[in-house]
């Protein structure tokens, strides 16, 4: 098993930093990073990809710096950007034949592997079809696909789910769950939901830092008794919403049904809840004026 260790690393464009001075270790698993868009997720997968320098900092394999290993790298490594780009008047057997040539992959190698991630993405049937014609749906499968096609030891999937319906976004995390087992997998969303059940390790990132990294577990019991369900009236909603951290709101009738994630009892009917990833995302997340409360 694979050692990915970042060291110090940081990103700066100009008078703008990406990503904040930054320590981590993955090994085999799925590792979710969690962030609001701009939080500097795909420049930190960018970097551990290669494709962007650090400004400073290392990036390390087994132990080797991963420019040092060069294709050794290329060939363990498969990457799902979060713009993934196409040729429109290519078929999806004709494009994943062209990556696989791109990745130098024998070609009876290339047939085979080419064969089994169609057929586990769904698009054997549509193989002939040109890209132009697929939904955006089709082509987060095809992109999902080529990050497959070398079979890598490391795998880097940025919003991965984008596009997909709920039925292809439960098939693909069942995919990446049994991937997991074998290999590191860094899999970088906005949507709590897509990380709730498969990963093993939680990476929160907010304004270019990694704010915690730990299993979801440990992420509970941080949060500890402070969430609530309670009961208001709907006039008392609005109030709720802006002071507090409210993850979830339910209508009925003159009432609503509200989950809020506080370190005190707020109103007398309140009961204790166990901590949700949504709860501790959103926690662990707030404002910073919502932070003394």
């Amino acid at each position: 098993m694979h050692r990915l260790e970042l060291i110090g690393v940081e990103k700066k464009f100009q008078d703008k930093t990406a990503v904040c001075s930054t320590d981590l270790c993955l090994r085999h698993g799925v590792c979710g990073l969690l962030g609001e868009n701009g939080a500097g997720k795909t420049t930190l997968m960018r970097m551990i990809c290669g494709i962007l320098k650090p400004t400073c900092g290392v990036i390390r394999c087994d132990g080797i710096e991963i420019g040092q290993m060069g294709k050794a790298y290329r060939g363990m490594l498969g990457y799902l950007p979060q713009e993934f780009g196409y040729y429109g008047g290519f078929t999806a057997l004709r494009f994943l034949r062209y990556m696989a040539a791109m990745k130098a992959m024998p070609e009876e190698t290339a047939e085979k592997r080419i064969g089994e991630l169609l057929e586990l993405t769904g698009l054997k049937d549509v193989r002939k079809r040109k890209l132009k014609t697929f939904s955006g749906g089709m082509i987060r499968r095809l992109g999902i696909a080529q990050a497959l096609l070398n079979d890598p030891e490391i795998l880097i999937l940025d919003e991965p789910t984008a596009g997909l319906d709920p039925k292809e976004r439960v098939r693909f995390r069942n995919m990446i769950s049994s991937l997991g087992k074998e290999r590191i997998v860094l899999l970088s969303t906005h949507i709590v939901s897509d990380v709730d059940y498969i990963a093993d390790q939680i990476m929160i990132m907010k304004q270019g830092r990694i704010i915690c990294q730990e299993t979801q577990r440990q992420l509970a019991d941080s949060v500890g008794n402070m969430v609530w369900k309670c009961t208001v009236t709907e006039r008392d909603v609005e109030y709720f919403s802006e002071e507090y951290i409210v993850s979830n709101i339910k209508k009925q009738g003159e009432e609503a049904v509200l989950r809020i994630v506080s370190e005190k009892k707020l109103v007398s009917n309140a009961v204790r809840q166990e901590a949700s990833l949504e709860d501790i995302y959103l926690y662990l997340t707030r404002n910073t004026q919502e932070e003394g409360r």
